[in-house]
């Protein structure tokens, strides 16, 4: 299986058009970020807030279109457990990070299911602005790029020596909406910046879809 994805309008207009459209008149209100950096200053971006605010992906909702694209996904990439999902809108750049929320989770849900991907799917971005995703090894392997060799399009890291320890292995700038960027679990990943944008707490710059998933174990 291939760990790194990247499909370009993977949504048709048709489809993308009538998810945008039902989520518009829902009309959910933001939760979430972003908030200010309380992780690991080693694997956190430079600015002293990250992340992004979250709706809902209303899936408990039966004529929500969006079913239409978990149905997509999984015939295409195989069947598999929603671990979770929203729609998120990103204010500040996350550095290298994986979805492991501790140890603990990874051994509980290992004992479920085995490896399956996140899903991100593109709806909007900012005009001026250039998103795009960053997948990393780590360590890095012989003759990868390495992260302090990219900071035109990757975040610079609160310890700037910590970027060493990051080699690219992918770098996808989104195209258009409805693309579809994925990679299988537990892969470092992080935004990408670029464009003009600005990163602050009072406007977001892109906003996805992100679906993260399991594979059954009888699968």
């Amino acid at each position: 299986m291939t760990d790194v994805i990247y499909k370009e309008k993977y949504l048709d207009d048709d489809l993308l058009g009538r998810i945008r459209t039902y989520f518009d008149e829902l009309n959910d209100t933001l939760h979430g970020g972003p908030l200010k950096n309380t992780i690991d200053p080693l694997y956190t971006s430079a600015p002293p807030m990250e992340g992004c605010s979250d709706r809902p992906l209303r899936l408990e909702n039966a004529d929500n279109p969006t079913h239409e694209l978990v149905q997509k996904l999984k015939d295409d990439w195989g069947d598999f457990h929603i671990h979770t999902c929203s729609i998120r809108y990103l204010y500040f750049p996350y550095g290298p990070h994986s979805d492991v929320r501790s140890s603990e989770d990874l051994l509980e849900q290992r004992k479920k299911y085995k490896y399956g991907y996140t899903f991100l799917i593109p709806l909007s971005w900012k005009p001026g602005y250039r998103p795009g995703t960053a997948i990393f090894d780590s360590p890095p392997k012989q003759d990868q790029l390495l992260m302090a060799e990219r900071q035109d399009v990757l975040p610079k890291l609160q310890k700037e020596s910590a970027s060493k320890n990051f080699g690219i292995k992918r770098l996808m700038e989104w195209k258009n909406p409805g693309d579809l960027i994925g990679w299988m679990n537990y892969q470092y990943h992080s935004s990408m910046i670029g464009g003009e944008a600005p990163h602050n707490d009072k406007e977001w710059c892109k906003e996805f879809i992100s679906i993260e998933t399991y594979r059954f174990r009888s699968n």
